[in-house]
Parts: structure tokens; C-alpha cells; sequence
């Protein structure tokens, strides 16, 4: 539609300036045999020379004015005037030459924009053949084309910065419309495939109780499914978290690991926060998924904590056993909160403790405060979304 659009706009421009150059060809005909000292038989060459120029003004506009000055120029000192007539250029000659000055003060550099000025006033000058009040009517017709011109210039200026405008407005639109479809997507992969995949696991891992004959190699298989389904969920979850961003950096930067930990406990206690931590364990054993979601459900819990329940005292609980990781942050009652959270915090810790096997319980203690306890395999070694 767009090239069609422009083939069709192309076609009105070229029809437009052949119509014009007849027309400028038709008055320059007649009336250069009696402007100019010509004969029938050098009318038709010269009134070209006026006419011709135009058809390449729109897209060589300094070229165009080049071949009309000069052209005047040459017809004005080899044909010269006819009798009772001074300078030798033609009045539609000069009109052609002003369009053409003003196209080029619009569209062309400033220095050509000077020189097409001066020699517009040099031609002004030519066609009154040098008389004492030539130079005045030069100087203010040329005055008068670059006013034109200094305007077409601001002109084109406002609509260039336009186009600029709706283009990026057209690629905001565009990229919104891919971020919706994008978000789109991601809610059906995760309410028909992951909730499959999830029902996959959870069969696979249950069969060898919800069954009783099932024998010792088929309890193994059975596991087997379940490992592999767990590691295309965690997978899954990786691409949905994906497809939420827009995000470039979060999808290739460097992810935190169980060492980033100490650096996360450092600044929460740096806030403020009545922290008090216990690690015991080798978190170098920890798997690179397990360790990515260890750090980010300790920062929500310590987040929530923070946020809930203000100038309550947080213990922290890290073990690092040959099996699993386990966490545990508790609260005390908080004297004051800022108010009701997302409601995405909880859901996203179990998320992401489920997406590498692991599992999370959280709620309030018997004192008022409040717990989070996960549990995550230190052998996943499938990474997930940031």
C-alpha cells in the first residue's frame, strides 16, 4: 500500500512539472521574439533553455539553478536584447530564476543558498542593463525571493522533525503492540502448558504411592519423567520470564549467584534492617538455578520484611546441605508497615522455588510476625528468567 502510495505521488510529481515546463515553454516561445533579438528558428532553443531547468528542480534544485543562471547568461551575451528592450533576459526567464533561488535558499546548503542569492541579483542586475535603478529593484526582489526561501526552509524544517515525530511514535506503537502479543503469548504458554507440565510432574512423582503395584524399575522411570519435566518447566518459566520483558539487559547480564548473597545481607542491614544471619553448610556445592532462586527469594523476603513489618528484627537462616538449600526468614511484628504490597511476592517465591524442584511455605507466626521457609535442590542446574 505504501509503495504503491509513492509510485502514485512520483507519477503526479513528474505529470506536474512536465505541465509546468510546457506552460513556461509556451510563454518563453512567443515572447522571446519580442524580448530578445531572435529569429523564429532560435525562438524554440532559446525558450527551452528556460523551460528545461524545471524538471529537475525538485530533486537537483542547485543543479537546476545552475543550468537556468547560466543559461541566462549566455543569452543574455550571445542574443542579447531586442531593439527597445535592455539586459537581455526574458521576464519569465527572471520569474524561473527567482522559483528556482527560493528552492535552493529552502532546500540546499547555506552556501549555495549565498551564491544563488548573489547571482540572482547579478541576473537582476543583467536584465535592466546596468541602470542606476537596477540595482535597487535588485537588490529588493532578491530580498523578497530569500524571505520566500528562509520561509520554504522553515517549512520543509517543521515537516522533516514532523516525520521524526510519527515515525517514532509508529515504532512506540509497534513495539507496544509486540510487548502485548509478547504478554499474550506468555499467559497462554503458562495457563495450558505449564499447568500440564505441572500436572505431569506431579503425576510422575505420586505414581509409586497412588498405585501400588508398581514395582521398583517402574518407580525409577516414573521419577525419570518427572526430573525431565520439571527441567522443561523450569525451562518454560525461563521463556515466559522472557516474554514479559522488554528488557535487553535483563535477559544477557550476568546472574546472581550464592556469592552475590553476602552482598545482599550486607546492604539490608546497611538499611537499617535488625538482621541477624546464620549460615551454615558449603555453598559451593549449591547448582547455579538453585543459587539464582536462593538469592532472589531471599531479597523478596527480606523486601516483604522491610516493607511489613518496619523495625521488626529479621533472622536468616541459610543451610547449605549435600542435598537442598534451605531458607528461612522470620519476622517479628512490625511496629508500623507502608501499606498492602502487589500481591506478587509470595506467588513469585513459589514460583520460582517450584521451578527448580524445590518447594515454599510462608505465613504469619505465632507472635505476629511472619516466615518464609523454602527448600531447593542444590543439583538444578537449569537456569531460570532473572
Amino acid at each position: 500500500m505504501d509503495g504503491t502510495r509513492v509510485a502514485r505521488r512520483r507519477r503526479w510529481s513528474w505529470a506536474g512539472r512536465v505541465v509546468l515546463a510546457l506552460v513556461l515553454l509556451a510563454i518563453a516561445w512567443p515572447t522571446s521574439l519580442n524580448e530578445l533579438a531572435v529569429t523564429p528558428a532560435t525562438a524554440l532553443p532559446v525558450a527551452l533553455v528556460v523551460a528545461l531547468p524545471v524538471l529537475a528542480a525538485p530533486e537537483h534544485p542547485w543543479r537546476a539553478w545552475g543550468a537556468s543562471a547560466l543559461g541566462a547568461l549566455l543569452i543574455a551575451l550571445l542574443v542579447g536584447p531586442a531593439p527597445g528592450h535592455a539586459g537581455g533576459v526574458q521576464a519569465v526567464h527572471l520569474v524561473v530564476l527567482c522559483g528556482l533561488t527560493a528552492l535552493v535558499v529552502g532546500r540546499c546548503a547555506p552556501w549555495a543558498a549565498a551564491v544563488a542569492a548573489v547571482g540572482l541579483a547579478g541576473v537582476f542586475v543583467l536584465a535592466t542593463g546596468a541602470a542606476p535603478e537596477g540595482f535597487g529593484l535588485a537588490v529588493f526582489w532578491t530580498a523578497v525571493v530569500l524571505a520566500v526561501g528562509l520561509l520554504l526552509r522553515r517549512v520543509l524544517t517543521q515537516r522533516r522533525e514532523i516525520a521524526v515525530v510519527e515515525e517514532l511514535r509508529a515504532d512506540e506503537e509497534s513495539r507496544r503492540a509486540v510487548l502485548q502479543e509478547r504478554a499474550r503469548v506468555a499467559r497462554d504458554l503458562h495457563d495450558v502448558v505449564a499447568h500440564s507440565m505441572s500436572m505431569v510432574v506431579v503425576r510422575a512423582e505420586t505414581a509409586r504411592y497412588r498405585l501400588p503395584a508398581v514395582d521398583e524399575a517402574s518407580a525409577d522411570e516414573f521419577s525419570a519423567v518427572a526430573d525431565v519435566a520439571r527441567q522443561a518447566l523450569t525451562e518454560l518459566r525461563g521463556v515466559l520470564e522472557v516474554l514479559r520483558t522488554d528488557d535487553e539487559s535483563r535477559r544477557f547480564a550476568p546472574q546472581p549467584t550464592v556469592a552475590d548473597v553476602d552482598t545482599l545481607l550486607a546492604a539490608t542491614s546497611e538499611a537499617g534492617v535488625d538482621l541477624a544471619v546464620t549460615t551454615t553448610g558449603d555453598p559451593t556445592s549449591t547448582g547455579p538455578a538453585a543459587a539464582l532462586s536462593t538469592y532472589r527469594i531471599l531479597a523478596e523476603a527480606l523486601a516483604n520484611a522491610s516493607r511489613h513489618a518496619a523495625g521488626a528484627p529479621v533472622a536468616v537462616t541459610l543451610d547449605h546441605g549435600p542435598e537442598a538449600v534451605r531458607v528461612r526468614v522470620v519476622n517479628g511484628p512490625g511496629r508500623d508497615a507502608t501499606g498492602p504490597g502487589s500481591g506478587l511476592g509470595l506467588p513469585g517465591m513459589r514460583e520460582r522455588a517450584a521451578a527448580v524442584g524445590g518447594e515454599l511455605t510462608a505465613g504469619p507466626t505465632d507472635d505476629g510476625g511472619f516466615a518464609v521457609d523454602a527448600r531447593l535442590p542444590v543439583g538444578s542446574a537449569v537456569g531460570v528468567a532473572p
